[in-house]
Order: C-alpha cells, then sequence, then structure tokens
C-alpha cells in the first residue's frame, strides 16, 4: 500500500480489490471453464489471455486510484 493513503482510504481500496477480483474470477473464469471443457488450445489459450488482461487491468486501475492527484 502506498505509505500517503489513510486507513479508511486502504479498507475501501482493500474492498474495491475483492470485489473486482470476484468480479473477474465470476466472468473470466466461467469463460476459462466452457473453453477448458469445450474448446481447441487456441481458444483456452486466448481465454486464458482474457483472464490476464483483466487482471493486469485491474491492477492498473487500483494503482492510479491509490495515487494523489498530480502524480
Amino acid at each position: 500500500m502506498a505509505p500517503n493513503l489513510s486507513a479508511i482510504d486502504e479498507t475501501r481500496l482493500e474492498s474495491w480489490a475483492c470485489d473486482k477480483a470476484q468480479e473477474i474470477m465470476l466472468r473470466e473464469g466461467f469463460r476459462l471453464i466452457r473453453s477448458a471443457r469445450n474448446g481447441s488450445n487456441i481458444e483456452i489459450r486466448e481465454t486464458s489471455l482474457m483472464m490476464a488482461r483483466a487482471i493486469a487491468a485491474s491492477l492498473v486501475e487500483a494503482s492510479s486510484a491509490g495515487r494523489p492527484a498530480g502524480e
């Protein structure tokens, strides 16, 4: 956590991160399960990359939310 975040901000960010992780796992995890059952190796790889992109995007979003304005 960034040293300039208050305890309340840290709690909000932590709660947001848990909600976001659950959203990603429900959406992208379900897609990955379906492709693993029915898809080719290429489809499984593409679905895995979609999940990785969703995780990376949420990390970027969390990082920018944790910075004070002007940084």
